[in-house]
């Protein structure tokens, strides 16, 4: 019985503890700031967004890391990799997935120099930073892995690693490794 009486007295110890209720406030303001900016992203992320061309510049210049897509609605090769961009969207919430219709953004395909397509540009801040012609670093073929586009998108800097959903395509740790360079 007094056992029970020792515990009791730790316990209140411990409640009463003002560093631990200092950690437990700062860590629950954080998890707040975390749902805000999630929900945040989930209303303007999260799906591969079509754009046209005279919403180029605010959906660019809107979000730190972007991914466009300019595309031809009758090219398979495009279509593929709008199925690949669709579920990268969805698992990585920090970067802005759209795409553009190559035709339809003759402006922006000019300013650009797309000449092939499909043609991912990677933006930073609003800031062309790179870009994937084609499907020559994908070894050619249509049947590539979408771990290859994540890690390619990932060395342009513009895969956002912090906000992502559940589902992993890659982690920040296969990238440091450089896992999927070329896989057989």
């Amino acid at each position: 019985m007094s056992e029970n009486n020792t515990n009791n007295g730790l316990d209140e110890d411990f409640d009463d503890d003002d560093e631990l209720a200092k950690i437990r406030e700062q860590r629950m303001k954080q998890l707040k700031e975390e749902s805000k900016l999630k929900q945040s992203f989930l209303s303007t992320h999260g799906e591969l967004k079509e754009i046209d061309e005279q919403d180029f510049l605010k959906e660019v210049t809107g979000t730190d890391n972007v991914v466009v897509h300019f595309y031809h609605s009758d090219f398979q090769r495009c279509k593929i990799l709008d199925k690949s961009l669709e579920i990268l969207a969805k698992t990585h919430l920090g970067t802005k997935f759209l795409k553009i219709n190559a035709e339809k953004a003759q402006f922006f395909t000019g300013k650009l120099g797309i000449r092939i397509l499909p043609t991912l540009v990677f933006f930073s801040n609003g800031i062309a930073v790179d870009r994937c012609v084609g499907f020559e670093e994908f070894g050619g073929i249509d049947s590539f892995k979408i771990e290859q586009l994540a890690m390619r998108i990932s060395k342009a800097g513009v895969l956002d690693f912090k906000h992502t959903t559940g589902l992993k395509i890659i982690s920040k740790q296969d990238v440091k490794n450089n896992k999927f360079k070329e896989e057989d």
